[in-house]
């Protein structure tokens, strides 16, 4: 069917398709990252949307590229990158834009047991702060702090984003991380784009 009158109607219609779907997974992708970042900071709807969003955009791409099985991997792999660093890194680059540094002190550090998802256990540390006040944040084993210790807090005068200890949040590094996914999906788009081009 290739170079025919159908054949071609069926490229034109999948790479305008691609077109729309692509960008489309791109958005569902900052959707998700909202939804982990700000209220209701729900992990699994931003997962369901950054899994949506990785999807739509593969999808996208391989229709843009008329069908090539390279396009999938080039876009599941620079769209996953960038949905991992939009929430992670998105988080900490929201509270250092719009959140304050407070020294707090951790008044209360409990063990929470969760094998039943994870290979280790969790810590929830409540923290008082003097401007703040009362806050309480969840770490893994490796970023727990003990009770009675002053530790550097972000957190948001407004109450939308969650606190966070200051030490787990570098901004140098979210800021490279984010711009990083952003040029890689950048680059794989320019890529097939190019391909595309050089295949008509």
């Amino acid at each position: 069917m290739t170079g025919s009158p159908a054949g071609d109607l069926a490229r034109r219609l999948g790479i305008r398709t691609g077109r729309v779907i692509a960008p489309a997974g791109l958005v569902i992708i900052f959707a998700g990252a909202l939804l982990f970042v700000l209220p209701p900071h729900s992990t699994i709807a931003a997962l369901v949307a950054g899994f949506a969003g990785v999807a739509a955009f593969g999808l996208g791409m391989v229709r843009f590229a008329g069908g090539a099985w390279w396009a999938l991997i080039i876009a599941v792999a620079s769209s996953g990158l960038l949905f991992a660093a939009v929430t992670v890194a998105g988080r900490g680059l929201a509270l250092h834009t719009f959140g304050r540094t407070e020294l707090c002190r951790v008044v209360h550090r409990e063990e929470v047991d969760t094998h039943a998802r994870y290979q280790h256990y969790g810590f929830v540390h409540t923290v008082a702060c003097p401007v703040g006040g009362t806050f309480t944040i969840r770490t893994d084993s490796t970023d727990r702090q003990p009770e009675g210790a002053v530790v550097g807090v972000l957190d948001d005068p407004g109450g939308l984003l969650e606190p966070d200890f200051a030490s787990r949040q570098n901004l140098a590094v979210e800021t490279i991380a984010l711009l990083g996914s952003v040029a890689v999906v950048v680059v794989a788009v320019e890529v097939t784009r190019r391909r595309v081009r050089a295949a008509s």
